[in-house]
């Protein structure tokens, strides 16, 4: 299916680059194009406009514009045929929505869903902690934390921004944190089983959106929580950063009689 010169006009318009964003080009095509295909104005089966003429539309180089295509590729929402053209492999998948009542890890989380979890590590330390952290851990004095700053993917997209804490007292070493600090807490007696969150709307800064692959100022779901095991001891402390556009945060409501 081939899209018609008066849509093509209208793609070009959505698509094209804002000047007096802060985010790089290639950035902000990957996410212009992605809103498109959720959006509707690229349909499975449609073909995009030939690179060349594209990136030219756009003015933009034709390496930035190949490297927010393959980027889509990558994530299963584009397919490129040699001599065809690039083609709309697929509508962009319907955001993840979790469950606020239930408290389990983001491994077990995209397990749950039939998805595939991976981490991009970004920073792990063996710290003093910050003010913030040695309040919502109830530390003490000289006490150190495991600090784990990475990227949280689902499929290989990038999902959520983290950053998570945990007393280094609770744990053998940074070596026993693999892909889930759930399952490590788990391992040595002291996996969350409550936890208190609070969650707010922001827009994002130039970092998160680099992680994120989202421009500098595009929303994000900003969470904290606090988790505590079974014997009521804080043992988790995380910041993370959800991208608006992928993660929706749901609850189940009952009247109280």
């Amino acid at each position: 299916m081939t899209v018609t010169s008066k849509e093509q006009q209208k793609l070009i318009e959505f698509l094209k680059p804002n000047p007096n964003h802060s985010g790089s080009l290639y950035v902000q095509l990957t996410r212009t194009l992605t809103l498109a295909i959720a959006e509707g104005l690229l349909k499975e089966g449609d073909f995009l406009m030939p690179q060349r003429d594209l990136a030219a539309a756009l003015g933009v180089s034709r390496v930035t514009l190949r490297k927010a295509i393959d980027n889509l590729e990558h994530q299963g929402l584009l397919e490129q045929h040699q001599g065809a053209g690039t083609i709309i492999k697929a509508n962009k998948t319907p955001p993840i929505q979790k469950n606020l009542a239930v408290l389990n890890s983001f491994t077990d989380d995209m397990h749950a869903r039939g998805m595939k979890p991976s981490s991009l590590w970004v920073n792990r330390e063996h710290v003093a902690p910050s003010p913030k952290e040695a309040l919502a851990l109830n530390l003490s004095f000289g006490e150190k934390i495991f600090r784990l700053t990475r990227v949280r993917n689902a499929n290989d997209v990038p999902i959520a921004f983290e950053l998570a804490a945990t007393p280094a007292r609770l744990l053998e070493s940074l070596d026993s944190i693999d892909e889930s600090l759930y399952e490590a807490l788990e391992r040595f007696q002291a996996r969350p089983v409550r936890a208190l969150q609070s969650i707010a709307a922001q827009n994002c800064d130039s970092q998160v959106a680099s992680f994120l692959q989202i421009s500098p100022g595009d929303a994000v779901l900003y969470l904290e929580r606090k988790a505590f095991d079974h014997n009521n001891r804080p043992v988790e402390f995380t910041r993370c950063y959800f991208r608006g556009d992928l993660y929706d945060l749901v609850t189940e409501l009952k009247l109280e009689v």
